[in-house]
């Protein structure tokens, strides 16, 4: 049940950015708007009997998954490059123009 209630809630976020992009369609301004969503790693499930937790390495628990769609970005553009949480804020404010070590 816990993890059928998980995809449940994954199943209302699809809902909630589906509603999101029409929104922005509706207002016109989704060609010119980036969307940016990403997640953390979760918590294990039982995998390698491991408890419920997030306090090893393993490649299923390394790898977060990120999403972005937006002017300049080809639809389904693929890249390779390793990246870090502390890249998303200084990438964030140049897009927007902002020069973040100002």
């Amino acid at each position: 049940e816990l993890f059928r209630n998980r995809w449940r809630t994954l199943l209302s976020v699809d809902d909630a950015i589906a509603s999101m992009v029409g929104a922005l369609d509706e207002l016109g301004v989704s060609h010119a708007t980036y969307i940016i969503i990403t997640s953390d790693h979760g918590f294990n499930l039982g995998q390698h009997r491991l408890p419920s937790c997030k306090l090893n390495v393993y490649d299923h628990a390394v790898r977060i998954p990120m999403v972005v769609r937006g002017p300049g970005i080809a639809p389904g553009s693929v890249f390779d490059s390793l990246v870090s949480n502390v890249d998303l804020g200084p990438t964030i404010l140049g897009l927007a123009g902002i020069d973040g070590y100002a």
